[in-house]
Formats: C-alpha cells, sequence, structure tokens
C-alpha cells in the first residue's frame, strides 16, 4: 500500500460527466454512475463513494448531487454533479367532492388530496391561505389558495373559490352534482364540460343525465332543458393555469344554485 508515513491528501474524485440524466426511480448506485476516485496512498477508493446529499430543486427537475470519497486516513474529499429527472412532474391536486363547506366546518381541506412523483401522497402537507378577510361563520364565497410542496422544494398553488354555506338554507336552494370535481388537463386536451355534470335538483325535482346526455327527471318524458344550466367556462386548453367552470341554476323564485369544476392545464 505504497510508502509509510501518513497520506495528507484526500482522494481525488473524477467523472465522466458534470451533468447526468436519470429517472425519479434513481438510486444512490445510478447517480454515482461514471464516478471513480483514486488516493495517492490507497490506489483506487471508487469503493468508498457514497452520495451525502441532494439538494432542492435549481430549477424545476434539476437538483445537485453532493458526492464524498474517503481513504484510509479518513480524508475525505466532496464533489458536485448535478442530475437532470427525464420523468419528473410537479405535485398534482386531486379533489372528490366540491369545495363547499358548512359555516362551521372546522377542516377545510377536506376531499382534496395531493399526490407527488418523489413523495407519494403529500395530502398531510396541503395548506391553505385566504386571499381576502374572511370572518368566520359568514356564508359567501372566498378566494383561496391551497398550496403543497413536496421534498424537493416544489410548490403547486391552487388558487380556486371556497363557498361557505348555512346548513340550515341548503334544502331551499336548487343543487348541481358533477361526476369529477377537479380534472387535470394536459395543453391542447380537448374539454367539454357538459360531460362533467351529473344531476340537477331544482324546484325540488331531481333530474339526472342519462348516457344519451340529456337531464331526465324520475316521471317518463320528463326532462330538463339544457338551456336551463348555464355554463360559464374561462378554460383556455392552450395556456397553463388553473381555472373554474361555474354551472349554475335558477329555481322558479328565481334562487340560484351553483357548483364549480375546478380545470388545472399542466404544462
Amino acid at each position: 500500500m505504497g510508502g509509510g508515513g501518513q497520506d495528507q491528501s484526500g482522494p481525488e474524485i473524477q467523472m465522466d460527466q458534470q451533468e447526468i440524466q436519470v429517472s425519479i426511480a434513481a438510486d444512490d448506485a445510478a447517480l454515482l454512475q461514471g464516478v471513480t476516485a483514486t488516493d495517492r496512498k490507497d490506489g483506487d477508493v471508487t469503493d468508498s463513494l457514497v452520495v451525502e446529499s441532494i439538494s432542492n430543486f435549481i430549477e424545476k427537475g434539476r437538483r445537485k448531487v453532493s458526492i464524498v470519497a474517503f481513504d484510509s486516513d479518513n480524508h475525505i474529499t466532496r464533489a458536485e454533479r448535478e442530475i437532470v429527472y427525464t420523468d419528473y412532474t410537479s405535485p398534482v391536486f386531486t379533489l372528490d367532492s366540491p369545495l363547499r363547506f358548512s359555516i362551521d366546518a372546522e377542516n377545510l381541506t377536506e376531499g382534496l388530496h395531493a399526490q407527488d412523483c418523489l413523495d407519494g401522497d403529500i395530502t398531510s402537507k396541503i395548506q391553505m391561505s385566504f386571499q381576502d378577510s374572511y370572518s368566520y361563520g359568514t356564508a359567501g364565497q372566498y378566494q383561496v389558495n391551497y398550496s403543497v410542496a413536496n421534498s424537493a422544494g416544489d410548490v403547486k398553488n391552487l388558487p380556486v373559490t371556497v363557498e361557505f354555506y348555512d346548513p340550515s338554507q341548503e334544502s331551499q336552494i336548487p343543487s348541481l352534482t358533477l361526476n369529477q370535481y377537479m380534472i387535470n388537463l394536459s395543453v391542447g386536451e380537448g374539454f367539454d364540460p357538459w360531460g362533467y355534470l351529473d344531476s340537477v335538483t331544482v324546484n325540488h325535482f331531481q333530474y339526472v343525465k342519462e348516457e344519451d346526455g340529456i337531464l331526465h327527471g324520475s316521471i317518463a318524458e320528463d326532462i330538463l332543458d339544457p338551456s336551463a344550466v348555464q355554463i360559464e367556462n374561462p378554460v383556455d386548453v392552450n395556456t397553463p393555469g388553473v381555472y373554474e367552470v361555474v354551472y349554475s341554476v335558477y329555481d322558479e323564485e328565481g334562487v340560484q344554485g351553483s357548483v364549480r369544476l375546478i380545470v388545472s392545464v399542466n404544462g
């Protein structure tokens, strides 16, 4: 193992590429691909290489990896390389009920979930903030931002309208249900809002949309004219962003009921 005496210097780390492309599933061995270490006294110490840490994103999908090598005298040398994920996607929100809550609701993230390609289910990390002043116990519509961050520091925001209702008034108001309350679209993907409407209850009658796309009442031949449902659709499938499609209906007293479909166009 070379001459006597202590080796004063740490190993030298060489790498064939300063930047490598890897999958999000890559293990440490993949991150060390093409990296070698040699020491003046010990010779090849490539076996000592370890991944010490991986940074937060420098930019989306790109991180720095800190690599260390040791020699037999416990000298440590560090080097950095960048990794670029080939298959990274930002966290994705999903929603299984409308963002409508009773005025005395405690949990304002109920029904909302977040999934991440690096960390799996990160629903417990969802945070929310009111964008305008909210007084607890007051019915109405408020602008809210939900956000979630994964372990690499990628933050996904969901700016939406949240509605608070007074349960004692609920039965008087027309209502609409959807088959989904949030959808994630890719840029350029087709979108037909009528396809997401499930049922409408107005003037104490329920109409359910059947396979023919028509809203049928419980009595034969009883159908709801599609023009009774107003759909406000601001979605631009060519521009990434979060949009809200508002479906509304009026009863014979002129009382309006509405429900929202959140459409996230992901770039």
